[in-house]
Order: structure tokens, then sequence, then C-alpha cells
């Protein structure tokens, strides 16, 4: 995660997600003038210059890359679901992070879900003695669920997708990211299987700084284009 200014010679940079939130951001860009040859699905290049504006390098990356790499400098500014970006946060208290605006894209909530049929009490009396085996991509995260629910022990286990899958045999609590745009998630929780046991935030694309760029740089030519009418 070297600096990348010697690339762009000082130019402003910008940390762009591919996957799910790929489309609509390509097509937020399109409609802001926001002109970056090659951002889009049929794309095999993550290394993209702006033409409008100028001077604005671009990468590519997965979104939970991104706000690691915003908060670290690498990049001044970047979007990705505030579920990774409270992830990381939860980790790294006093990360270098400014989150500017919410892009209205994706929305999606964090349970914590387990097996049918079991409560937070039923799994805190069937564990007694032992320890919670909870699942999940967010070890952060869950990791902050267990405190905040006061489980006497506790392991987190991180996963890389399908956390649910792990349930019952193998997990008692799985938190999983789930799609909420047409409700608050929780048929769709049900759907994998499972059921709610308490939900930890909701999730959409965010736009965020890197703090020190955001109070000595001037980003208006990234964060005004995102920004406008919002």
């Amino acid at each position: 995660m070297c600096p990348l200014s010697s690339n762009n010679d000082g130019g402003l940079k910008l940390a762009l997600p591919k996957g799910s939130l790929m489309a609509d951001i390509a097509g937020l860009m399109e409609s802001r003038g926001f002109v970056v040859p090659g951002y889009d699905e049929t794309s095999r290049v993550y290394r993209l210059h702006s033409e409008e504006p100028a001077g604005v390098f671009v990468k590519v990356f997965s979104e939970k890359d991104i706000p690691i790499q915003v908060a670290v400098g690498n990049y001044d500014a970047g979007i990705a679901g505030r579920d990774w970006i409270e992830e990381l946060t939860a980790g790294y208290r006093f990360i270098d992070i400014v989150s500017v605006a919410e892009m209205g894209y994706r929305h999606e909530t964090l349970f914590a879900a387990g097996a049918p049929g079991k409560t937070l009490d039923d799994i805190r009396n069937d564990r007694a003695g032992e320890f919670v085996r909870i699942v999940s991509e967010y070890p952060n995260l869950a990791e902050r669920f267990a405190r905040e629910s006061r489980f006497p022990r506790y392991r987190v286990f991180p996963v890389w997708g399908a956390a649910h899958a792990y349930i019952p045999r193998c997990a008692d609590i799985a938190v999983v990211r789930v799609p909420s745009e047409n409700g608050d998630g929780k048929k769709e929780v049900e759907k994998l299987g499972l059921v709610p046991l308490a939900r930890i935030m909701p999730s959409m694309a965010t736009l965020i700084a890197n703090r020190t760029s955001f109070e000595t740089r001037d980003l208006s030519r990234i964060l005004g284009r995102f920004t406008e009418g919002i």
C-alpha cells in the first residue's frame, strides 16, 4: 500500500469499487459529467485517469479494501459501503476517514442471525460455560456485537462469504449482510434459513475522504461531482 503520488504527479487520487456498486457509481458519474474512460462492468483495467475533471488518478478496488486505502492516505477519496467503513473503524478507533455523504445506492442491513427457533438468551443458555461461536466477513463488527451483547465467553471466526452456511453445526451466530431496500431485511435473513437475532447496522454506498486530504487539499473536483444535489 505504497503512496501513489509518483503515478499522477501530485494530482488527486480516487478509489472506486468494482462489483455490485460499479454500475450505479458509473451511471452517477456519467450523469455528473465525471468522465473516466474504462470505468464500467466490461472493463478489466484497474488503473484509470479521468478526462473531466482532468488530473484525477483512479484505481478500482474490491470494495472492502477502499476504506483502508483512503485511511492510510494512498487515496484522497473513495466510495464504499458503510458496512466496510464501520468494519475498519470498529477495529481502529482513531482512523483518518471523513464520511462526506451517503450516495443513496444499495440499501442493506447487517444482522446477527442464528438457527430457527433460537434467541440470544437461548444461545447464552445453550453455551453456558462454553464459547459462543460467531462467524462473519466482518470480524471487528462481530467482536463489537459480542461485547455489547455481554457474552461472558465468545470467539469470532473470520470467514469469506456464506457465513450463514456455518449455522448451526459449526457456529451459533452469523453476522450477515442482506438487502433491505424494500423492507427491514428480516425476511431476507429468513431466506438464508436463519432467524434475525439483532439488527447491527444499516449500510449504503458512502463517499469518504482521507482526513488530512480533506483538511489540507482542494478536493472539490472529486467531492463536488458526487455531492451535487445530495
